[in-house]
């Protein structure tokens, strides 16, 4: 009966940690772009994909914010110091399904409020998050 005790105190003690790992983070999978037919004024659109849906809540007309992660480096020591993630734009979701949804650029960030990015665009792997 003791190792039972043992076993739910351990157990009650892990959740209650928190996890040396990073969650699992949703992200811009695909990018797809409509074709230029070279109509005057015509601006193809781009579609995002991203690898949260429905299922996470996610609901057609919903902002998402984007954000950008880099690795800073350390001049002094000459070493990977840590990962910097900051906001550089807004999604506006246009299709969701279970677990993918598709959005389109509602707005990028003013470059004033941003480090500096290259490219200065949403790119495949840039983090995805529902505004609050």
């Amino acid at each position: 009966m003791r190792w039972l005790w043992m076993i739910i105190f351990t157990v009650t003690l892990n959740l209650g940690l928190p996890s040396t790992g990073r969650s699992a983070d949703f992200v811009v999978y695909s990018i797809y772009r409509g074709l230029d037919l070279g109509n005057p004024g015509e601006i193809p659109q781009k579609d995002y994909y991203i690898n949260m849906g429905s299922t996470q809540g996610i609901r057609d007309g919903m902002i998402l914010n984007v954000h950008r992660r880099i690795s800073t480096y350390d001049l002094l020591s000459e070493k990977l110091y840590r990962d910097v993630t900051f906001p550089i734009a807004r999604l506006k979701v246009i299709h969701t399904e279970g677990t993918a949804a598709i959005a389109r650029l509602d707005k990028m960030l003013p470059v004033e409020k941003a480090p500096s990015v290259n490219p200065f665009a949403v790119v495949v792997g840039d983090i995805v998050r529902v505004a609050e």
